[in-house]
C-alpha cells in the first residue's frame, strides 16, 4: 500500500483559507450529529459503524448536485460517471452495477427508509435533503440483501409548522442552468405540506463530429411533495410522492481504438471528441410514493410502518460500433416496479436494554427488452475482414427479452445492552428469504460470428440467509467511544440475462449468492470541548462465492459477458475522518482512506485459464483523501458574512479490470492506456455572501480549478472497442438564493 506523498501540499492548500488571525473561542462548538443508521435516533459517536454524515450545510458548501458527486468527500467510496443507467457504487473496493435485470448491486441506496432500487434509480438529484448517511461495511442485519459493501441513506427535510420557502438560481460553465424552489405551508395546527422542485440543464463537454451535438449533457427535473400530520401527540403520518425525469445525450466514453480494438481511433483523435453516426441517449423516469406512520405507545415503545411503491423506466440507445458509419446500434428498454412494506418496533431508550425489531417485504417486477440491429454495410465489412459471407444477417436483429420477479421476506432484531459501567454489548440477527422467477429468451441467430446464444430460460431460485452482527463498545468518556464489530451480509444469486454465448447458456446462466464476514475496530467521538470530532476505523472483510461480472475477450470481436461465483475477495483498510473548529469562524475537515482490496482466490479467471489470485479489485484506489476548510469573514455593514470554502480531493490510481492491465498493445503495434486510471487531484472553491438573517445568499463557485485532465474509468465494449471516460473540465458559476 502506497504512502501518500501529497499530504504536505494538501495541508498547505487548506491552511491558505485562513485569511485573518483567529483564536479559539470558548463557546465555539460543533453541532451534535444525530443519525438514524440503526433505525432509531442516536448520536453519531454512539453508533458502532463507520459512518460519514454529509449534512445540508455540507451539501450547500461543496455544491454537490447529484448522488454520484458525494463520493469526492467520503473515504473509500467511488461512484461511476458516464451513463446513469448503469451507475456503480463501490465501498471499500467492493461494488457493482445492475447492468441487467438479473444482477443486483452491492450497495443499497435508500430515501427516507425506502430502497431506491437498481442502478438506473441511484443517481438522483439531491433535492431538499437534511443529510446523507454513508454506512461503510456490510449492513445485512438492518438493511438486508445487497448491502454487502454498505448503504447510503438520503434523509429529506420534513414539513414544519412555519410558513417558509426558498427559491434558488444558478448559472455557470457549459451553459449550466438550475432553478430550484421549496415551499412549506402549515394547514392548521397539525397538518403541513411541503413541496420541493428542481430543474437543471447543462451542455455537454464532448463533441460528436458526425452529428455536431455535444454529449454528456444534463437535462433533468425532480420534485418531492410531503403531507405531514402531527398533532404533537402519539401519532404522526407523512405521505410523500417524488419523481425525477432525465432526458439527455449521454456519453458512452471516448473511443481510443477502432470498432474491433485493432487500431487507434482515426476519425476523432482529439480529446473530448467522438465521431459516431448516432448520439448516445438515455431517458429515465423515476416515480415513488410512500406512507410512513408512527405511533408512540404509552409503554414508551414506538411502532412504525413504512409502505412504499417505486417505478423506474429506462430507454437507452448507443452506437455499438463507435464509428461514423451506420454499422450496429443498440436499444435498451428496462422497467422496474417495486413495492415494499416494513414494520418496526422500537423500544424505549431508558439507559438499559434497547432494541429494534422489524418485518420486511419486498416485491419487484423487472422487464427488459434489448435489441441490436446491424446494417448491410456491417455485413460487407465483416465479409471483407474475415473472408467469409453470412457472418451477420441484417434482416434479423439480435435481441433479449424477458422478466424477473423478485420477492423477499425478512425478520430482524437489533439490540444493545449496557452490561457494565462504560461497556455495551450490541447484537443483531436477520433472517432473509428471497425468491426469483425468470422468464427470458435470447436470439443471436442473426450474428453467428459472435457466438451469441439462442434459446429461452424459465426458472426459479430461492436464497435464504441468516445475517448476524455483534459489537462491543467501551465509553472512554461521555463523548468518546471505542468499539469492535463483527457484521455479515449476503448478495442474492440471480441470472446472467445479457448477450451471453451459446456455451454459457448451455452451461447455465444462474449464479449463487455471495456472502461476507467483516471485522472492524474503531474510535469515534468529540473532544476539546466539542471543537473536534473524529472517527477512525480499521477493517477487514472476507467475501465468499464473490460474483464476478466481466467481459471476456474471445477474439475476432467475440465477447463472453460472464457472471459466475468465481472468487474469494479480501479487503483491508483504514479510514480517518476529522472536523476541527479552530474558531467560531474557521473550520477544517479531512478524511483519509487506505485500502488493500484483492482477489484472495480467483483461478481459471478467463477463457485462457489465467489465475488472477492476488490481483487488485477494479475501482479500488489504495488512497483516497480530501481536505477542506471554510472561513466566515464578518461584513457588519451588510449584516452578512463572507464564506470562503476550499476543498482538495485526491484519488490514487486504480485498475478497471480484474486482469490489472495498464495498457493494451493493438494489432498495429500501437499501445493505448486501458484497464488503468491515473491518480488525480482536484481543487474546488466557493466564495459566498450570506445574510445573517438567513434570507438571501449569493455565491461564486469553481470545480476542478486547476483544470486537471483526468480519467475516471476505461472500458471495453462488446465488439472490442476500448474507451476512456474523462472527468469534467474546470467549471465556474454563480448561485443566488432567497429564503422567506
Amino acid at each position: 500500500m502506497k504512502t501518500p506523498q501529497f499530504l504536505p501540499s494538501a495541508i498547505a492548500v487548506a491552511i491558505a483559507i485562513q485569511i485573518a488571525p483567529w483564536a479559539p473561542a470558548a463557546h465555539a462548538q460543533l453541532e451534535e450529529v444525530i443519525v438514524t443508521a440503526q433505525k432509531r435516533s442516536e448520536r453519531l459517536s454512539d453508533v458502532p459503524i463507520a459512518i460519514t454524515n454529509f449534512g445540508a450545510e455540507s451539501i450547500a458548501q461543496t455544491g454537490v448536485r447529484e448522488v454520484k458527486e458525494v463520493a469526492q468527500y467520503v473515504p473509500n467510496l467511488t461512484i461511476s460517471s458516464g451513463s446513469d443507467f448503469n451507475t456503480a457504487v463501490t465501498m471499500r473496493g467492493v461494488g457493482s452495477n445492475s447492468r441487467n435485470i438479473g444482477f443486483d448491486t452491492r450497495v443499497g441506496v435508500y430515501l427516507d427508509g425506502v430502497y431506491l432500487g437498481q442502478s438506473p434509480a441511484i443517481n438522483q438529484d439531491l433535492l431538499d435533503l437534511e443529510r446523507i448517511e454513508v454506512l461503510r461495511g456490510p449492513q445485512g442485519t438492518l438493511f438486508g440483501k445487497n448491502t454487502v459493501a454498505g448503504a447510503m441513506n438520503l434523509i429529506s427535510q420534513k414539513p414544519t409548522d412555519t410558513l417558509e420557502g426558498s427559491i434558488g438560481m444558478e448559472y455557470g460553465s457549459l451553459d449550466s442552468r438550475q432553478v430550484s424552489g421549496t415551499v412549506n405551508v402549515p394547514l392548521g395546527d397539525s397538518v403541513a405540506v411541503k413541496v420541493s422542485a428542481n430543474q437543471q440543464q447543462r451542455e455537454g463537454d464532448m463533441l460528436n463530429l458526425t452529428t455536431g451535438h455535444l454529449l454528456n449533457e444534463q437535462d433533468a427535473s425532480a420534485y418531492r411533495a410531503q403531507l405531514q400530520y402531527d398533532a404533537g401527540g402519539a401519532f404522526t403520518a407523512i405521505a410523500t410522492v417524488d419523481g425525477m425525469s432525465s432526458d439527455r445525450l449521454s456519453t458512452s466514453g471516448e473511443p481510443v481504438t477502432n470498432t474491433f480494438g485493432s487500431a487507434p481511433e482515426r476519425a476523432a483523435p482529439e480529446p473530448r471528441e467522438v465521431a459516431l453516426d448516432l448520439d448516445p441517449s438515455e431517458q429515465r423516469d423515476i416515480e415513488g410514493a410512500s406512507l410512513t406512520l408512527e405511533w408512540d405507545l404509552e409503554s414508551g415503545f414506538s411502532l412504525k410502518s413504512i409502505t412504499a411503491s417505486r417505478s423506474t423506466e429506462l430507454e437507452y440507445r448507443n452506437d455499438v460500433d463507435y464509428s461514423p458509419l451506420n454499422l450496429v446500434k443498440l436499444d435498451y428498454q428496462d422497467a422496474y416496479d417495486q413495492f415494499t412494506q416494513e414494520f418496526q418496533l422500537v423500544s424505549p431508550d431508558d439507559g438499559g436494554f434497547r432494541y429494534v425489531a422489524g418485518l420486511y417485504f419486498y416485491d419487484q417486477d423487472a422487464d427488459s427488452t434489448r435489441v441490436v440491429t446491424s446494417s448491410a454495410l456491417f455485413e460487407a465489412a465483416l465479409e471483407q475482414q474475415f473472408g467469409a459471407p453470412g457472418l451477420v444477417d441484417p434482416s434479423k436483429p439480435v435481441f433479449t427479452d424477458g422478466s424477473v420477479e423478485t420477492r423477499s421476506y425478512a425478520a430482524y432484531f437489533n439490540g444493545a445492552y449496557p452490561f457494565a459501567e462504560n461497556w455495551e454489548l450490541g447484537f443483531g440477527l436477520r433472517y432473509s428469504e428471497e425468491e426469483k422467477d425468470v422468464d427470458w429468451r435470447i436470439d443471436g441467430s442473426g450474428a453467428p460470428l459472435f457466438r451469441i446464444a439462442s434459446g429461452a430460460v424459465q426458472d426459479s431460485r430461492t436464497d435464504s440467509h441468516l445475517s448476524p452482527t455483534v459489537s462491543l463498545t467501551y465509553s472512554l468518556t461521555d463523548d468518546i467511544n471505542a468499539y469492535a464489530r463483527y457484521s455479515s451480509g449476503f448478495k442474492s444469486g440471480g441470472y446472467n440475462l445479457d448477450f451471453v454465448t451459446a456455451g454459457d447458456l448451455a452451461a447455465g446462466i444462474d449464479f449463487d449468492k455471495e456472502t461476507v464476514d467483516a471485522y472492524e475496530i474503531g474510535l469515534k467521538g468529540t473532544a476539546m470541548e466539542r471543537r473536534l470530532s473524529f472517527g477512525v476505523a480499521l477493517f477487514h472483510s472476507a467475501y465468499e462465492d464473490y460474483q464476478v461480472n466481466q467481459f471476456v475477450d474471445l477474439g475476432n470481436g467475440s465477447t463472453s459477458i460472464s457472471i459466475r461465483n468465481a472468487a474469494e475477495v479480501d479487503t483491508t483498510g483504514l479510514e480517518v475522518e476529522l472536523t476541527y473548529m479552530m474558531s467560531e469562524r474557521f473550520t477544517v475537515d479531512a478524511s483519509l482512506g487506505l485500502l488493500d482490496a484483492e482477489f484472495g482466490s480467483y483461478p481459471n479467471a478467463d477463457s485462457n485459464g489465467n489465475d488472477l489470485t492476488g490481483n487488485r479489485l477494479p475501482s479500488a484506489p489504495e488512497v483516497s483523501f480530501n481536505l477542506g476548510g471554510q472561513y466566515y469573514l464578518p461584513v457588519d455593514a451588510l449584516d452578512a458574512d463572507v464564506l470562503f470554502r476550499l476543498d482538495y480531493v485526491y484519488r490514487d490510481d486504480f485498475y478497471n479490470t480484474a486482469e490489472n492491465e495498464q495498457s493494451r498493445t493493438l494489432a498495429t503495434g500501437d499501445v493505448v492506456q486501458y484497464g488503468w486510471v491515473d491518480d488525480y487531484q482536484l481543487i474546488n472553491a466557493r466564495i459566498g455572501l450570506l445574510s445573517r438573517a438567513d434570507t438571501w445568499s449569493i455565491s461564486l463557485y469553481g470545480q476542478n480549478l486547476a483544470d486537471e485532465e483526468y480519467l475516471t474509468e476505461t472500458r471495453r465494449d462488446f465488439l472490442g472497442t476500448l474507451r476512456h471516460f474523462h472527468g469534467l473540465e474546470r467549471t465556474v458559476g454563480v448561485e443566488l438564493e432567497y429564503r422567506f
